[in-house]
């Protein structure tokens, strides 16, 4: 689909993202081999099987705020599945088809529009929430002390990224409706890696095939609808794959960086916590053991490396804030605030910590 050009650019976008997110993924990997002792790993394939689970099902998302949990669903698996869809269209631009007209092809592409339409309505409607309630749901009590960035912060990061969301998201659903508008402005039917018979839309695309009428010519009902011309169609296909296809690459240094990084830190933290006998329960320390010249944790580098984790596995929902005792007599202690504030000391102190230096400031 793309011209020799395009296809040029795109490799040289693509290279220069995936460098950019290697060193960000490099650094955290970094930060977190600072802290002390190290993750678990013991029993590893139960503990990989029990994560899949807990994050295909977001059983411990759906416990509480119903309406919000299923926006989130829509989100985190539709978001999830947009690896594959990314990966497949990027292919599909230098003329290789991952999923054809077989069953899987078309599996793929009916889930595919259901859960893009999914993601478009479910962050829409967080954005909206966030709007109207954010004050009440992501606030803090009056005395609780916050990292000076972090309240302008948490704001800043949803919006860029929700907005991302819609617009990438967006994107892609345009360049598929507008892709199967120009193989029946061509007088053929849509299939992936080829055309057949002449017939309207492509029937395990629904939603895209339902907006793709838009672009189709109605003169034969309404005369002063004459639809894009195919030049124009083909334009737009291009497009909306660069806007797609090219925001995603753009953004995904950014992305490591912000509290979103959540989505891939979340199942790795669960995967990786130690076995507690209560979920408040701390590491021992051994008073005699000669080589420990610092007790507990003075800085970010003396927490232990699951603490670190922690701060990077939290997206920052304060729903660990809804059931605190302690925070809901209106005390300054806030456990959302805890790892919110190690989160951006750790953005803020990263390459230092990162290059083996300590960090400026204590905890």
């Amino acid at each position: 689909m793309l011209t020799t050009v395009e296809k040029i650019l795109f490799t040289l976008l693509a290279l220069g993202s995936l460098y950019a997110a290697i060193r960000a993924i490099d650094r955290i990997v970094r930060i977190i081999r600072r802290g002390s002792g190290s993750l678990a790993t013991d029993h590893f394939i139960a503990r990989l099987v029990n994560a899949t689970i807990v994050f295909v099902t977001m059983k411990t998302v759906v416990k509480r705020r119903p309406l919000a949990s299923l926006a989130h669903l829509f989100v985190a698996w539709g978001f999830t599945f947009y690896l594959l869809v990314n990966i497949s269209d990027g292919l599909e631009g230098f003329g290789f088809v991952l999923f054809g007209q077989d069953t899987i092809g078309n599996l793929y592409r009916l889930v595919a529009d259901l859960l893009t339409v999914g993601v478009l309505v479910g962050m829409v409607a967080l954005l909206i929430r966030r709007a109207l309630r954010g004050q009440k749901i992501f606030g803090f009590n009056k005395n609780t002390l916050l990292h000076p960035k972090a309240s302008f912060g948490i704001k800043r990061d949803s919006l860029i990224v929700g907005a991302f969301i819609l617009f990438h998201v967006g994107s892609r659903f345009l360049g598929a409706t507008v892709r199967i508008a120009t193989f029946n402005a061509s007088g053929m039917q849509y299939q992936p890696g080829g055309l057949a018979s002449i017939q309207l839309g492509d029937p395990w695309q629904p939603f895209a095939s339902a907006l793709a009428n838009l672009f189709i010519s109605k003169a034969h009902v309404y005369p002063w609808w004459t639809g894009p011309s195919f030049e124009t169609l083909f334009f737009l296909e291009h497009l909306f794959f660069w806007f797609a296809l090219g925001s995603i690459l753009l953004f995904v240094p950014y992305f490591l960086y912000s509290k979103h990084i959540h989505i891939f830190m979340a199942p790795l933290n669960f995967m990786l916590k130690p076995e507690r006998k209560s979920i408040g329960q701390l590491d021992k320390i051994d008073f005699n053991d000669q080589s420990i010249e610092v007790f507990g944790a003075s800085k970010l580098e003396q927490m232990t490396q699951t603490a670190l984790l922690d701060a990077y596995a939290c997206i920052m929902c304060n729903r660990c804030q809804d059931v605190c005792p302690a925070n809901a007599t209106g005390k300054v202690l806030s456990p959302s605030a805890l790892e919110i504030n190690k989160r951006y000391q750790l953005n803020q102190e990263g390459f230092s910590l990162a290059s083996g230096k300590e960090s400026s400031s204590t905890l």
